[in-house]
């Protein structure tokens, strides 16, 4: 009787000792992860401060065609918002096509208009407009605090593209 009482008692201390430590191990897990998110969005804000930024997009959602993964490699290079170097695919319909070689939204240019702002929801927005040959592309960043991004690449010569990614910290 005397040990299963001392076993009991001796169960119970470790399964108390147990809990106890996975919620330490826990409590420092979440605080490890606040800190990173903390690293994180200080990074982004100091990207947009600086007007400089590379986004790495992962995913396109056409205006004519089903949505799909894309491959390593693709992104938008900002550079203290004066210039920017486009390398995204381009799945859709142009208007008036480009005379000579057809390089779609793989360029390097100068920046006509930039413009960044935050929203009431929390997160980063830049705006910024390049003057191609015969278009006008507008590049509208909306940039969260972890790093995700959502791209929207308007024209007025061809479809309206979608992609998300990441900036790259």
């Amino acid at each position: 009787m005397r040990k299963l009482y001392f076993l009991t008692v001796a169960a119970a201390f470790f399964g108390l000792s147990a809990s106890l430590t996975g919620c330490a191990i826990s409590e420092a897990a979440k605080a490890e992860k606040q800190i990173r998110l903390e690293r994180t969005a200080q990074s982004v804000e100091d990207s947009l401060n600086a007007k400089s930024f590379t986004v790495e997009v992962n995913y396109i959602s056409p205006q004519r065609m089903q949505p799909r993964a894309l491959t390593a490699g693709y992104r938008v290079i900002v550079r203290e918002g004066k210039e920017i170097d486009s390398y995204l695919p381009f799945f859709g319909q142009v208007f008036r096509p480009e005379f000579g070689e057809q390089t779609g939204l793989n360029f390097k240019d100068k920046i006509v208009h930039y413009q960044s702002g935050m929203t009431k929801k929390g997160h980063y927005v830049v705006e910024l407009s390049v003057r191609r040959s015969m278009e006008t592309l507008i590049y509208r960043f909306e940039i969260f605090d972890n790093g995700r991004v959502s791209l929207m690449v308007r024209s007025d010569n061809r479809d309206t593209m979608d992609y998300t990614g990441e900036l790259v910290i």
